[in-house]
């Protein structure tokens, strides 16, 4: 390519430039355009009974205080990306599920047992699949805490809409909620979108925005951060073909 294309990261702070270093690796231009701002919700943990912590999302891990009685708990998170925020924010027993809300569940009911107390899911207000469910489903004693909360870029809508109507290339969803967003935006401008390439963490990411006129969609094939880099590598390499 002569020119370097755009790529959209519409992922929140901090993990948007992480992402786009790794989107400058394969000689795109990133451009972070985050959909969505976090606000960390006040919350207090009832740990009495708990057995383990389930944790679904990075910002949850750097929304709370990490206490020694939280560090005693084991934790299983969602994926690699949110094991190594867990970790960095002072968790000291983390096992990746290394995949999305029902793998997560699965592993859970796999390696614990109902008898030896509560699971706690640790989440945000918005959140894809409902993992206490299924737990409860599986005999486990769960229940969630909120800690934070996620809300609508004050800036997203109005920075979106122009770069779609003036330029061309790729954009990375990394949650449902994303996308909701991208599609609440591009559906109330009704800006053409035939000159972008779509691909998405998953096959929820990209379901919202499946019908609206992009050029491409594209799923990772597993839920993490390198697959997600693979889909975007084939969708430049498709594109430096036409």
């Amino acid at each position: 390519m002569d020119e370097m294309k755009a790529c959209v990261i519409t992922r929140t702070e901090p993990g948007a430039h992480a992402t786009a270093e790794a989107v400058r690796d394969l000689g795109l231009s990133p451009l972070i355009m985050p959909a969505a701002r976090v606000e960390i919700t006040p919350a207090t943990l009832d740990l009495d009974g708990v057995q383990a912590l389930l944790m679904t999302s990075a910002a949850a891990a750097r929304a709370i205080q990490v206490t020694e009685t939280l560090k005693a708990l084991p934790l299983y998170a969602v994926g690699d990306a949110t094991a190594e925020a867990a970790i960095a924010a002072g968790f000291e027993t983390v096992i990746s599920a290394g995949g999305d809300g029902a793998t997560l569940a699965v592993l859970a009911a796999d390696r614990m047992s109902p008898r030896r107390g509560a699971l706690l899911h640790l989440r945000g207000r918005e959140v894809a699949g409902d993992v206490t469910g299924m737990l409860r489903a599986c005999g486990f004693e769960a229940r969630h805490v909120e800690v934070y909360a996620t809300h609508d870029h004050p800036d997203f809508k109005a920075n979106i809409v122009a770069l779609l109507a003036k330029d061309s290339g790729f954009i990375l969803i990394h949650s449902p909620a994303g996308a909701r967003r991208l599609a609440s935006a591009v559906s109330e401008r009704g800006v053409g979108l035939a000159a972008w390439r779509i691909v998405g963490l998953s096959a929820a990411c990209i379901k919202p925005l499946e019908e609206l006129g992009f050029k491409s969609t594209h799923v990772a094939e597993t839920p993490d951060e390198e697959a997600l880099m693979d889909a975007l590598r084939d969708e430049v390499e498709k594109q430096s073909l036409e």
